[in-house]
């Protein structure tokens, strides 16, 4: 398979078939609204460079058909590329951070570790107290 950039007809492509599986909700944004084609897309692939294979081999699966009776037949004829496909359409919106805001997910976050000093002595305590014996090799 291709790892070509996608044209602007296959980005298109891609905006139709991402709608249908994420289609516009009241207070939602559908898949093409939040970006999928563009910006966000990039940022996928700037993560994943290898999901333009994935996007391309079902893009030329579904030909012209509408898609929502492509996506079907897709799923009928390839279960697993289609769910990957379903996978990182979800995983490429999720990148909008107007998305994460209208479902309550700011996204990942770093997060302090919160170790505490006695914690740490009570786990390694029975290590101290065995001793140091080095292995037999």
């Amino acid at each position: 398979m291709s790892t070509e950039p996608l044209t602007q007809a296959e980005r298109s492509r891609l905006e139709g078939l991402a709608d249908t599986l994420i289609p516009p909700a009241p207070g939602h944004l559908s898949a093409s609204e939040a970006g999928i084609a563009g910006a966000l897309l990039e940022q996928a692939l700037a993560y994943a460079p290898g999901l333009v294979t994935v996007l391309h081999k079902v893009i030329a699966a579904v030909g012209d058909a509408p898609p929502r009776p492509a996506l079907f037949t897709l799923k009928a004829a390839d279960p697993a590329t289609y769910d990957t496909f379903c996978e990182t359409i979800a995983a490429i919106y999720f990148l909008s951070p107007d998305v994460r805001a209208a479902v309550g997910f700011p996204g990942r976050e770093p997060k302090p570790a919160r170790v505490d000093v006695a914690d740490l002595e009570d786990l390694l305590m029975p290590v101290l107290e065995a001793g140091f014996a080095p292995r037999a090799i």
